[in-house]
Formats: structure tokens, C-alpha cells, sequence
């Protein structure tokens, strides 16, 4: 068998058309035609690892007709997580939060838009954070999404707003009766320990996404 009709074989089983075919290679359609045909003098090599990927079919196989002809398939040790039984839900973008120094920020701007996310607290909101100083964890125009009614997590983010109205989003370190360590996002400013009458409100930050996920 030429490599030509190795290829042609390739291609039918893998029960593509040539367009799709050519589309995955990064070519063009007749180039495609002419590798059936047998009429391609530069079928490179970049080209026949493309087209095994599309086809399933072993590289060296169909450049040479020697190894197996198709490529051995792995099973996959990823075990499926549990499915996602919290309900849908439209969690409102309560604001726009202008990052400062050390990742805090004081007072919130207006913002529109909403996320949908499962979630089963109630309360949850949403803000946007503008700023460099969480990156690259945490880009500015990424959204926050807070649940209030969610027990805290350690080593998860945190949104802590202090009663001197000034506000962060920190991985949690630890929290006692006394106190709460904290972690900034980026690593650049440490560790900071507040104490627990410092502190307004804490809540669990269910979810960090990107803002192509915000709808109006």
C-alpha cells in the first residue's frame, strides 16, 4: 500500500470530511486532496503528525507503512467528580472594587451584570476587582463571587471588610476566636494576622471567573 492510499485510509475511517480534516491539519482543502491523490511532492512531516492526531492513526504508519496502524488508546485514571446538584442562579454584581496597595481597597464603585453560577446560598453577590496588585493570581476585571452563608475554608479566599470600611480579598490561613491570619493573593506582601473586633464581616469567596461570564 503507498502512502498515499495509507492516508486516504486514514482519512475514511476516521469518518471526517476533508474540510474538517484540513481545518485540524491547518491547511488547506487541496492540500488534502493532493495527499489522497498521491500528487503532494511536500507533505512534511509537522503535516502527517497533524493529520495522525486527526485521524487516530500512528504517524509512522502513514508515512512508511511500518508499527501499528493506529495510535494505542489510554485509559484515563481521572476519576469524574460528583455532579453539580446546587441550583442555577443569576448572583448580582454588587460593585466594582478599585484595588490599592496590598490588595485592599476602600468603598466600592457602582457596577452592572450578574453571573450565573450554581450556588445555594441566597446571598450570594458578586464583586468586580480592578487592579494589579492580586495579579497574577487574581486579574483585575475578574469577578468575585462571595456567599456569605458558606463555612470558611482554610487555605481558600477569603472577603474581609473591617469595620474602618477598608475591604481585601486574602487566602485564609487560619481564624480563631481572637484573631484571623490571612495570606495575600500575592505573595509580594505577606502574611497579616487582624483581630477578630477589627473585623465586619468575613465571607467565603465561592468562585473567582472571568468577566466574558458577566451577562446584563
Amino acid at each position: 500500500m503507498e502512502r498515499h492510499e495509507r492516508i486516504a485510509m486514514a482519512i475514511e475511517a476516521s469518518g471526517k470530511k476533508k474540510g474538517q480534516i484540513a481545518a485540524e491539519c491547518g491547511v488547506a482543502n487541496s492540500a488534502v486532496t493532493q495527499w489522497i491523490k498521491g500528487e503532494s511532492k511536500s507533505l512534511k512531516l509537522e503535516n502527517l503528525y497533524s493529520l495522525s492526531e486527526a485521524t487516530g492513526f500512528n504517524a509512522e504508519w502513514l508515512a512508511t507503512g511500518n508499527g501499528p496502524e493506529r495510535l494505542r488508546q489510554c485509559e484515563s485514571n481521572v476519576e469524574p467528580g460528583p455532579p453539580i446538584t446546587s441550583p442555577w442562579r443569576a448572583i448580582k454584581i454588587v460593585g466594582t472594587a478599585q484595588m490599592g496597595t496590598e490588595g485592599y481597597w476602600h468603598g466600592l464603585d457602582s457596577a452592572e451584570g450578574y453571573i450565573d453560577l450554581p450556588s445555594r446560598d441566597a446571598d450570594a453577590y458578586a464583586l468586580r476587582l480592578k487592579g494589579d496588585s492580586m495579579s497574577p493570581a487574581i486579574k483585575s476585571g475578574w469577578i468575585a463571587i462571595c456567599e456569605p452563608s458558606h463555612d470558611l475554608v482554610p487555605l481558600e479566599y477569603v472577603m474581609i471588610r473591617l469595620r474602618d470600611g477598608e475591604s481585601m480579598v486574602k487566602e485564609l490561613l487560619r481564624a480563631t476566636d481572637e484573631d484571623v491570619t490571612v495570606q495575600s493573593v500575592n505573595d509580594a506582601y505577606g502574611r497579616r494576622t487582624i483581630p477578630i473586633e477589627q473585623i465586619e464581616t468575613m465571607h467565603y469567596v465561592a468562585a473567582i471567573v472571568a468577566p466574558s461570564k458577566i451577562k446584563l
